[in-house]
């Protein structure tokens, strides 16, 4: 027969031992929760369940984040978009963050360091000289100046997943979509031999163009017109000095081609009416040269941002007339409050379309870097 002594020393060790085990279940489980994401190019990386920090390094994909309602994650960032005048007024903190990305293969390893991140999201050039200078896990991305539509859509889904944020990526995607419609909606019966031809003509020569084998094709395709230089590949052969898939073509190539609508993102429309090797252009005695828009960022890359707006502001330069009963800036408005959270004026609306908001070369993010 036990004890009263015995007794209550048994069930002092149950309850402690009831106790004990309480402590050992909860805490250290909530501590170890982790999440495994596998990125683009097939590797796992581990993150946590919740609240992971990232590094962002890229110009177009910056504003993916923006995009998906998780910026606040992002604690690393890369200069370019943070110099863009329209992303600073979307986000004033972004120029207080740490920038330690400049150029493609240009990190800066001690800032980045200090920024602690969880991961870094990055392509490859990126993305390996982190891996090889640091002990912080790449989610490295697939992604070249080749890719279109359907590129896009799988970099938002995937970084929907990334950030915790699939409803904001499937939201993206329906607007895309719902925008492609309407392009093709406008412009469907225009015979092929009618559609505009658009030449991209950047730098101060303004023969820095995209070719054939670039986005930029699909993206004037989709605004019913055609690629002025579309029979050449420029992502071919990279010339010093240039953007990946940019390259210089010839005048005489561009005089062969005669595009009926020009954009230009140096100078102004009145500069190519006065220069004898380009005023016998159709589209400068028509005078449909225009200055390329800007907004978060460069359209003239691969973005989120330019995969809905340029085909459309390409689509109302070319055909206005198609276009009459849907205001461009309320186009444009309406993009940014829907995708971004991001309500805009007219007044700003026009500065996109205008290609007035401040833009970047990539003299001036190597030299700020």
């Amino acid at each position: 027969m036990m004890t009263k002594t015995r007794y209550v020393l048994c069930a002092l060790i149950i309850a402690a031992g009831i106790l004990c085990c309480g402590c050992t279940t909860t805490t250290p489980a909530s501590t170890a929760e982790t999440r495994t994401i596998t990125d683009m190019a097939g590797n796992q990386i581990t993150l946590p369940a919740s609240g992971a920090t990232f590094g962002i390094f890229g110009g177009p994909i910056s504003q993916v984040p923006y995009l998906l309602g998780a910026n606040e994650s992002v604690t690393a960032v890369t200069k370019g978009p943070q110099m863009m005048e329209m992303m600073q007024q979307m986000d004033p903190g972004i120029a207080s963050k740490p920038a330690p990305r400049t150029t493609n293969g240009n990190v800066n390893i001690e800032q980045l360091l200090v920024t602690n991140p969880d991961c870094v999201i990055a392509f490859d050039v990126d993305g390996e000289i982190v891996e090889s200078q640091t002990g912080i896990p790449v989610i490295y991305l697939s992604g070249t100046m080749s890719d279109g539509f359907k590129e896009m859509r799988q970099e938002i889904i995937f970084m929907g997943e990334v950030f915790q944020r699939p409803e904001r990526a499937q939201a993206y995607i329906d607007y895309l979509d719902e925008t492609l419609a309407f392009l093709e909606n406008r412009t469907a019966d225009i015979p092929e031999d009618e559609r505009v031809t658009v030449f991209l003509g950047e730098g101060v020569s303004h023969l820095q163009t995209l070719g054939g084998d670039t986005f930029f094709t699909e993206w004037t395709e989709a605004a019913g017109c055609r690629n002025a230089v579309a029979a050449i590949e420029t992502t071919q052969g990279q010339q010093e000095g240039m953007h990946t898939g940019i390259n210089e073509v010839s005048m005489e190539q561009v005089l062969a081609v005669d595009p009926g609508l020009i954009i230009i993102d140096t100078g102004g429309p009145a500069d190519l009416a006065k220069d004898n090797r380009w005023k016998e252009l159709t589209a400068v005695k028509e005078g449909r040269v225009y200055k390329q828009p800007t907004g978060l960022f460069l359209w003239s890359r691969p973005s989120a941002e330019s995969a809905v707006l340029y085909p459309v502001w390409i689509a109302y330069m070319a055909y206005p007339d198609r276009f009459a009963d849907v205001p461009l800036t309320d186009r444009v408005k309406d993009f940014y409050t829907e995708i971004f959270d991001f309500p805009i004026t007219d007044a700003q609306a026009q500065k996109v379309i205008d290609g007035a908001y401040g833009s970047v070369t990539f003299g001036q993010v190597q030299q700020s870097g």
